[in-house]
């Protein structure tokens, strides 16, 4: 073990695209960030693919290229599984021969699977960062918006059951996480930390807020990548129901998934005219989200937080979530949540506050109030800090 002058030697283990505008490299990357300012020794390990960085504030080691495999939406595939997760794992071993890693952190199953072999034949200390739950994601990558795969689900279930037991200690992102592990999973609630995502507010508030627009209009914003799982058909047809009453309303999406945004409006032309898509990434975001009236949570599962929650809250904006995402959200307090998961629930829920434009904005002030008071990167990568400590000198 080589603990580093005031810190730890660290791998964070991305088996995904990095960097990249999407909840979990976001995560990695911010926490990088942040525990590299913190005084300890960051090495982020990852998949060939992701976004030039020019210099991270952190070491970034990368597998080879693998060939046929550029694939940066989420979810796994075969050429990643068979291809991209050994050549990681590999790459994890040989780091650690020549650095000595303190600590493993691994976020998400496959970045969890790629580091034990790591954990096993050197004993280093291995955290397993737990974004949600496979029960509820793992059908959606493969069933398409709204369908259901019992076996995926079963199998899912069983890996969230199964692989934590494996870590020394499991960082989930919500209590919901936390609580299934307990009962279900069977693992000591000490070896279980809840640690949402953070938000740099600092970013958001280099941005004067908008307050309407010379037409009128009534701009909802989603932002975000396009895939299924995040209830993409449930907001376009949420739309729909509300044209005839607002005809005024217009959908600004904010992705780097132009492409999925493209395909998801090509099964509903009716609707199409009312939807602009422009091109997103961190420095875009806050200005984008400033010029939107109410924004947009449709994801109808999942036991994580979206980051896009984080962002809006940052935003000072009103939102509209279905209920099985808001793990952060207070119905009337902090957001409007529709219980149920269904276009026309969330339609009224919009209806809502287009009508109740005082209670829009007390909504948003609230959500923004609430994120100032409990989320900061600096505060989340101290709470890891002291799990590490633990872990390394226990």
């Amino acid at each position: 073990m080589t603990v580093m002058p005031g810190g730890f030697r660290v791998a964070l283990i991305a088996a995904c695209p990095f960097p990249w505008p999407r909840g979990t490299p976001i995560r990695i990357y911010r926490m990088a960030q942040a525990l590299n300012k913190c005084g300890h020794d960051v090495h982020v390990i990852t998949y060939h693919l992701g976004q030039k960085e020019p210099s991270p504030p952190f070491c970034l080691h990368r597998i080879p290229k693998v060939p046929f495999y550029n694939k940066t939406a989420p979810g796994p595939s075969i050429a990643k599984l068979l291809m991209a997760d050994p050549l990681l794992s590999f790459k994890i071993l040989a780091l650690h021969r020549r650095l000595q890693f303190d600590i493993i952190h691994a976020h998400h199953v496959e970045g969890f699977l790629a580091a034990i072999p790591l954990h096993f034949l050197y004993r280093v200390p291995i955290i397993f960062d737990m974004h949600t739950l496979l029960e509820t994601e793992l059908s959606s990558y493969f069933s398409g918006e709204g369908a259901s795969n019992t076996p995926l689900k079963i199998i899912g279930q069983m890996m969230d059951r199964h692989l934590p037991k494996w870590a020394d200690h499991v960082i989930g992102v919500t209590e919901g996480i936390k609580a299934f592990l307990v009962n279900l999973s069977k693992i000591p609630a000490n070896k279980i930390s809840v640690i949402p995502n953070g938000i740099e507010l600092s970013h958001f508030a280099r941005v004067t807020p908008q307050h309407g627009n010379k037409k009128e209009r009534i701009i909802l914003g989603f932002a975000g990548n396009c895939a299924s799982y995040q209830g993409i058909g449930i907001m376009l047809d949420a739309l729909s129901l509300l044209r005839s009453d607002h005809p005024s309303i217009r959908l600004h999406i904010y992705t780097s998934d132009a492409d999925g945004a493209y395909e998801s409006l090509r099964k509903r032309p009716e609707i199409s005219p009312l939807v602009d898509i422009f091109p997103s990434d961190f420095e875009k975001l806050p200005a984008q989200l400033a010029g939107t009236n109410i924004l947009l949570n449709p994801r109808p599962h999942g036991a994580g937080h979206p980051l896009k929650l984080l962002n809006y809250m940052a935003a000072g904006k009103p939102i509209v979530s279905l209920a099985g995402t808001a793990h952060l959200l207070k119905h009337g307090e902090t957001a409007w949540i529709a219980k149920d998961n269904t276009p026309r629930t969330f339609a009224q829920g919009i209806a809502h506050l287009i009508a109740h434009r005082d209670l829009a904005a007390v909504l948003g002030r609230n959500a923004k109030d609430f994120l100032s008071r409990r989320f900061s990167w600096e505060s989340r990568a101290e709470e890891i800090a002291d799990i590490y400590k633990k872990l390394v000198y226990n």
